[in-house]
């Protein structure tokens, strides 16, 4: 019977030490200050900071924009994060670090810390606003980010210049909208949004790696539900609407003129950065037909093709 309590006494005593633990971890999330001095550049303490990385790895960030999960929307409710959060599950693998990228004054928020506790667990964030920070990834993944503050969009245009690279799908094409800056980091010297609500005919126009199993097959029709920018690409063109009278326009007052396309996949680069952009609804997944050809890994091979890696 003494055996029996004695047991039930530590069994009761570790699982108060395990609760406390917990809690102790959830609060810091919340709670630490920005810049208190256990950030992500402090040495030693976390592997975002590039300090002892896996061998090997790519440092691979993903930009979390709480000024696009709850600032100006088209949709009738704001666009919270889950298709900021859609490349996440492709991207996870040995082969990769994944570092959240967060505007300043937002860590601490409810909302913000659930998406690190669940996204990823024991890693800092960076600041996407300090380009210091950011020269410590090799790729900066940015999808549906519709609004972006101007410190972040300077810091991000800074760095992809120095020759980070960059994945874009609808990149503050709300805010600031299509700014020439913005233009440049989208591949386009002009651009606006357009979009079709169903899958229509696009067509192969390139070879290249990106397009896996695709390249080599110029004027193959591909069903893509495009949704992104609109113009004259300064990049090279993989995939592109076949008739851009199917596409509807965001600026009434912008006509689709000559040589104008939306381009589901292309590449471009600005300073020593390469830019894959990307322009399918954000609201689906991956067109099928992209990850068929790359065999459920189109996330992966953009990744690695964008930090100069061979495509597994």
């Amino acid at each position: 019977m003494a055996n029996a309590r004695k047991a039930g006494i530590w069994a009761a005593v570790a699982l108060f030490l395990i609760t406390l633990g917990a809690g102790a971890f959830v609060v810091a999330w919340y709670l630490w200050p920005e810049g208190s001095g256990d950030s992500a550049s402090t040495a030693g303490q976390n592997p975002a900071a590039g300090d002892n990385p896996a061998a090997n790895q790519i440092q691979v960030g993903v930009y979390l924009s709480a000024f696009t999960a709850t600032g100006p929307h088209r949709s009738p409710r704001p666009y919270g994060y889950e298709t900021q959060l859609r490349p996440v599950k492709f991207l996870r693998d040995p082969s990769i670090h994944l570092i959240p990228v967060i505007e300043p004054r937002t860590r601490g928020g409810a909302e913000m810390t659930k998406v690190l506790w669940q996204n990823f667990p024991g890693v800092r964030p960076i600041d996407a606003s300090n380009v210091d920070e950011l020269r410590k990834l090799d790729v900066l993944v940015a999808t549906a980010a519709a609004d972006v503050p101007f410190e972040v969009l300077n810091a991000i245009d800074e760095s992809v210049r120095q020759g980070m690279g960059l994945v874009q799908r609808q990149f503050g094409y709300l805010n600031p909208g299509y700014t020439p800056q913005v233009g440049e980091l989208c591949g386009f010297p002009v651009g606006t949004f357009g979009w079709n609500p169903q899958p229509i005919d696009c067509e192969v126009v390139g070879n290249h790696p990106l397009l896996g199993d695709l390249s080599g097959q110029i004027g193959k029709m591909v069903s893509i539900m495009p949704n992104g920018t609109v113009g004259k690409l300064s990049g090279i063109p993989l995939i592109r609407v076949k008739d851009m009278k199917q596409i509807r326009l965001v600026a009434a007052y912008h006509p689709i003129g000559t040589g104008e396309y939306l381009y589901p996949l292309y590449i471009s680069q600005l300073g020593r950065g390469k830019i894959v952009g990307i322009g399918f609804a954000q609201n689906a997944a991956t067109p099928e037909i992209l990850e068929t050809a790359h065999h459920g890994k189109f996330y992966l091979h953009c990744v690695e093709w964008l930090a100069g890696r061979p495509l597994n």
